[in-house]
């Protein structure tokens, strides 16, 4: 069998997605001859305000053999139990979506139906009161849960804020340290094919050529390669999800410092508060149609200096949410902004760019073109897309809000069809099917389901055989020890503090 391997990849752009990639890539092919160039353009600055994460960004650290704490000291990182989201089934009422479970199992039932029974007869516990990462949250407390001694927070899960233009700068010198990589400072100016219209050869600024067997276009909106060179179509999905600006600043430090982001609706969209060790990143996402940058920047200005001073000079982004017809076509493989984008409710963008690397490298090609991996690649992108779209739409499609045109719209505006299905089939009778593919679990769907005021019509009809008695018990007396417990444990502040020692 012929030894047909790829011997060069070249990534365009730096920013967040440029050395994610170039660390991902690195990290798979160590023990290989491969070469791997970044292309970095000293002309272009990058968006750099995707600030939150996950859950995942623990184990993209982990897969890189990155020590988090050295990570977080250096990239002015905070931790993260979930979202706080203000104001948006209707201006006074809040809700969270936490990282991690929201209680346990009941008699082979998911906790949610017995939840639901507990509130039909009455009872005065909320869903998320069950969650170990929002009873710290509430109370600005961290713990991170230790696997050999377990606890009423051992349900909890964590994700990171932090400066993403350090996180770039961290992950480049990871690379040039750990891994055989080459950076070229240079600008594209024009992209050449070869006779089956891939990609052969970079031309840049200097007047220098460079070629590879393989090219990840990390080029932001722009999308020179995929897009460009290559034709690639994007679907637009605005018509789901009509947000199409965003406005951020920053502000000095919080004081106390959350360990949460918060997201609160506004008139023409909605605004981020995101709390890092030296500083808050701010922004308001908006639709334009309703609202003008000016109207939007003096919104943005004037929540965000309530507690903070405004530190820097405001950023206008502009974007159009979707994604890519094909992310990866013919020699290329599109991540990050150029390979489509979802407005940073569920902070899902560098998610996207760290899912599109590993699946990639679990699907590395060679010389010669495989359409079924690549196919098989695709379906998987879409499909992370998709639900990612469908769980942004249902922060908005089921308000109660009629203050403004942008919330009397969502009133009237049609879902995707899967998110329409998915409504159905829980209001009937509180059920969600497991999807493996889909981010976020059904404890996060839950959660927000509840926070915009939607509830099943009726339950499975097996809770009723459980003792009630019993389960009313067992619910007060986790919801309380919860409290306790977080109670103890060390304020988010003093536990980067010590981290620090």
């Amino acid at each position: 069998m012929q030894n047909n391997q790829i011997e060069s990849y070249v990534i365009l752009g730096g920013g967040t997605a440029g050395w994610i990639s170039a660390a991902v890539l690195a990290q798979a092919l160590k023990n290989s001859k491969v070469n791997i160039t970044l292309i970095e353009s000293p002309n272009v600055a990058t968006v750099g305000v995707g600030e939150a994460t996950i859950p995942s960004i623990v184990d993209l650290l982990e897969y890189l053999r990155i020590p988090q704490k050295d990570f977080i000291l250096k990239t002015n990182a905070t931790f993260k139990l979930g979202i706080k989201f203000v104001d948006w089934l209707e201006k006074g009422q809040h809700y969270w979506h936490q990282f991690g479970y929201i209680g346990n199992n009941i008699d082979g039932l998911p906790f949610y139906q017995h939840w639901a029974r507990h509130i039909s007869q009455g009872g005065q516990f909320g869903l998320t009161d069950f969650s170990p990462a929002v009873a710290l949250a509430k109370q600005n407390k961290f713990f991170i849960p230790d696997p050999k001694r377990p606890n009423n927070l051992s349900g909890s899960t964590y994700a990171l804020h932090f400066d993403a233009g350090l996180v770039a700068e961290y992950l480049k010198e990871y690379c040039l340290k750990k891994h055989n990589l080459e950076v070229v400072y240079d600008h594209l100016v024009d992209t050449e094919l070869d006779i089956q219209g891939q990609i052969k050869t970079l031309h840049l600024q200097s007047g220098k050529h460079i070629s590879a067997d393989f090219f990840i276009d990390c080029s932001g909106q722009r999308a020179l390669l995929i897009n460009k060179a290559l034709r690639v179509g994007y679907q637009n999905w605005q018509h789901y999800l009509p947000a199409n600006k965003a406005i951020a600043v920053q502000t000095d430090i919080s004081n106390p410092l959350p360990p949460y982001t918060e997201a609160t609706a506004h008139e023409h969209g909605w605004r981020w508060r995101i709390p890092l060790q030296n500083r808050t990143g701010n922004g308001y996402v908006y639709c334009d149609d309703f609202c003008s940058d000016n109207h939007a920047e003096a919104l943005l200005i004037d929540h965000a200096t309530k507690h903070n001073c405004v530190i820097n000079q405001s950023k206008l982004i502009s974007f159009t949410t979707g994604k890519r017809d094909k992310m990866w076509f013919k020699n290329c493989l599109a991540v990050g902004l150029s390979s489509g984008f979802l407005e940073p409710l569920e902070s899902t963008s560098i998610y996207l760019i760290m899912r599109a690397m590993l699946n990639f490298v679990q699907s590395l090609p060679d010389k010669m073109p495989h359409p079924a991996t690549i196919k098989e690649f695709n379906r998987r992108m879409d499909i992370e897309y998709q639900c990612i779209r469908d769980f942004i739409v249902l922060h908005y499609c089921r308000t109660q809000r009629t203050d403004s045109a942008f919330w009397r719209m969502w009133q009237t505006l049609a879902i995707p069809d899967s998110l329409q299905q998915k409504l159905a089939l829980f209001e009937a009778q509180g059920r969600l099917m497991h999807n493996p593919q889909d981010l976020f679990a059904q404890d996060s769907w839950y959660a927000v389901l509840e926070g915009m005021g939607v509830r099943a019509k009726s339950l499975d009809p097996r809770v009723y055989q459980s003792n009630f008695t019993m389960v009313e018990k067992a619910f007060a007396d986790s919801a309380n020890a919860l409290v306790q417990v977080a109670s103890k444990t060390l304020d988010h502040a003093e536990y980067i503090q010590r981290l620090k020692l």
